[in-house]
């Protein structure tokens, strides 16, 4: 008898076992079949418009790997908390350059569902791009760097999906805030240099993910959803900022 309850309780947990793999199986599906909320779902003029990287071997390279060397030699526990800290791509990153304390618990709803979906976006269209060019991150090729954050693929190095989604999210929040543009564009490259900080990503991943993310604004800016729910986001927004409505034409 307690070998049969052993038996039955043994099938329960392959069961139990299997579906969850394939739930996550399910899961990981879906998730390649995403498509972007604001833009097209055909990629192909985004990465189009990309030069290859620099090789591996080229002179170019390796004055950006001195440069990353230099960077890790210089940088400070300070520095290196705040590359870590903005690994996260939340909006709320640029809180501060837009005028907002983020201890404030401001909620932002429409803001931060209109980021979020930029976000898929931007994820999306990035990610197809760097298995077009497949590019080695610099820890690979330059043995001495040492980076200060982990989980990212060797070989997806170009663009910088930081870099364009923070450019993206400066040059969006500077469509509804123009009084703030020239400190959020700061931030853009703070949030993008702390890639190279964390010796990541080469200048030029950076100065690509900056190139594809003022492709992707105007892009953005074409799509009449897009539109609407960026209005809708910076009218809350400007009103939490205590400004009057955006200036037209701005």
């Amino acid at each position: 008898m307690g070998a049969g309850i052993e038996g039955v309780m043994k099938a329960r947990t392959r069961i139990a076992a299997i579906a969850i793999a394939v739930a996550c199986t399910g899961l990981a599906y879906c998730w390649s079949l995403r498509t972007p909320n604001f833009l097209p779902a055909d990629s192909n003029a985004f990465v189009a418009q990309f030069a290859p990287p620099p090789a591996s071997d080229s002179p170019q390279t390796r004055a950006e790997l001195d440069e990353l060397l230099s960077l890790q030699a210089q940088r400070t526990p300070a520095e290196t908390a705040a590359a870590r800290a903005d690994r996260k791509k939340d909006v709320r990153q640029f809180y501060g350059a837009l005028g907002i304390d983020a201890a404030s618990g401001a909620t932002l709803t429409p803001l931060r569902n209109l980021t979020q979906h930029i976000e898929t976006d931007v994820s999306l269209y990035v990610r197809d791009a760097k298995h077009r060019f497949v590019r080695q991150r610099p820890y690979v090729i330059e043995a001495r760097l040492k980076p200060c954050i982990d989980d990212v693929s060797d070989n997806e190095s170009y663009p910088s999906g930081h870099a364009t989604y923070g450019y993206v999210i400066a040059l969006v929040l500077a469509e509804m805030v123009p009084e703030r543009r020239a400190a959020l564009l700061a931030r853009a490259d703070e949030f993008g240099h702390h890639r190279m900080t964390c010796g990541v990503h080469f200048a030029s991943d950076v100065a690509a993910g900056r190139a594809g993310a003022e492709w992707l604004v105007r892009e953005l800016d074409k799509g009449a959803d897009y539109r609407a729910a960026r209005s809708k986001a910076a009218e809350s927004l400007r009103a939490a900022l205590k400004l009057p409505p955006v200036p037209p034409g701005s």
